[in-house]
């Protein structure tokens, strides 16, 4: 009777789980809390982004060709892709010229500004939209320096391991997980995508396609060529730790070359007109005082 029961069955759960799609089937075995049907949405979420995204059609359609892969390049090599999303960095793009416009027709209309805050509102409306490019600049330029640092202690802590008888992924994750950073999470990022199936070659070129560090990009060249030709990484390794370091030294000596360079505009800005007036005050003083009798 059990196995008359059973054997009725399957084909009617069979055939539920057959008008399944392959993504509910797949939820079964996820280790993922899913989001409660009662919890509500974010502000940000609920009002603020769909807004954002209507912008960023429009931005789009206005645009020209390429933009959106040019600003998803961007971002992704600030490190901000999956935190700001294209659709939000092209709406803030349209929305400060309109937001600067919209302050221009209230000031105009409301107050009576001089000619001068006139032209600067002007000159600010078409300036604006550069605004986000210049941040995404900044911090395209504070992470890459971040991996420029990071990656000689990266590359000593790989040889030591590799050295030492672990593979080069595990070598590899445990470094991303001693260093963090940018660096850290970008080999995390490169193990996730080699996890999930892609060769170690075209991780190793997302991984310099995402950073665009020249030292970096000398390390994925010289990994790819040593896996092609089967030399052993570990030499690589070494070879290449002693040159980041040799190259982090070179760069900190220029830096340190620069340093009068740049101290020329503070002192003669700054130091130089305040001791023309400490050592010159006195005697124009006493000069005018000759002169007027006071």
């Amino acid at each position: 009777v059990f196995l008359l029961i059973i054997a009725s069955g399957i084909p009617v759960r069979v055939k539920e789980n057959y008008k399944k799609s392959t993504v509910d089937r797949l939820s079964y075995y996820t280790t993922i809390p899913e989001r409660k049907e009662k919890e509500t949405l974010s502000f940000f979420e609920r009002v603020i982004l769909p807004i954002l995204r209507k912008i960023a059609y429009v931005v789009k359609r206005i645009s020209p060709r390429g933009i959106v892969e040019s600003s998803r390049h961007k971002l992704e090599i600030a490190g901000i892709l999956e935190s700001v999303g294209v659709d939000v960095y092209l709406a803030i793009k349209l929305l400060f010229p309109s937001g600067f416009i919209f302050v221009f027709i209230l000031v105009s209309v409301f107050f009576n500004p001089p000619l001068l805050v006139n032209v600067m509102l002007v000159a600010l409306i078409p300036l604006s939209y550069l605004f986000p490019d210049l941040y995404i600049r900044s911090r395209i330029s504070s992470r890459q320096d971040k991996i420029k640092k990071a990656l000689p202690n990266a590359l000593d802590l790989l040889t030591i391991s590799v050295e030492a008888g672990m593979g080069f992924d595990i070598a590899l994750s445990r470094v991303a997980s001693n260093i963090g950073g940018p660096l850290g999470e970008e080999f995390n990022r490169m193990l996730k995508e080699m996890q999930v199936g892609l060769s170690r070659r075209e991780a190793l070129r997302n991984l310099s396609r995402r950073t665009e560090v020249m030292d970096l990009d000398s390390f994925v060249t010289s990994i790819i060529q040593a896996d092609m030709l089967g030399i052993s990484i570990g030499k690589i390794l070494r070879v290449q730790a002693s040159e980041m370091r040799a190259r982090r030294r070179q760069r900190a000596e220029e830096e340190g070359q620069k340093t009068p360079v740049k101290l020329v505009f503070p002192l003669i800005f700054c130091l130089f007109p305040s001791l023309l007036i400490v050592i010159m005050g006195p005697a124009l003083i006493r000069v005018y005082g000759i002169l007027f009798g006071g």
